[in-house]
């Protein structure tokens, strides 16, 4: 089983950010919970209306990397709308993260991806619910 949350120590996710400067940030990880294993974690910031990704790491490399993934972000994002954010940078996204990011509408501005409002993107009814 996958569990998605906020770390409540460091030394969890240590091994993938060993920087001794990002101790002290945000972070929101995938864990699989049979084996204690760290999937993926992201690291961030946030400040009045705006969340800043800045580092997307994945360990997991099965096909179902990008659900895991989506996974993260989702719920990274729902606190985030909770907190009041509208708005979503995300710095250094590559390959298959860049191409997720592009298809839920972020637009390329000096070289950060940008939504200005994230959530009525993210979690928009289905097409079902909407009628």
């Amino acid at each position: 089983m996958v569990k998605i949350g906020f770390p409540r120590e460091f030394n969890q996710i240590k091994a993938l950010f060993p920087e001794k400067e990002k101790e002290r940030d945000l972070y929101i990880v995938a864990e699989n919970t049979a084996n204690s294993e760290i999937l993926g974690a992201v690291r961030f910031f946030y400040h009045d209306e705006q969340v800043d990704i800045y580092e997307m790491l994945m360990t997991y490399e099965g096909e179902q990397v990008i659900a895991v993934f989506d996974g993260i972000i989702r719920t990274l994002l729902y606190k985030m709308a909770e907190e009041g954010c509208t708005t979503l940078t995300v710095q250094g996204a590559t390959g298959e993260f860049a191409d997720y990011f592009k298809d839920h509408q972020f637009l390329e501005e000096d070289g950060v991806l940008i939504h200005r409002a994230y959530p009525g993107e993210f979690f928009k009814p289905c097409a079902g619910c909407s009628e």
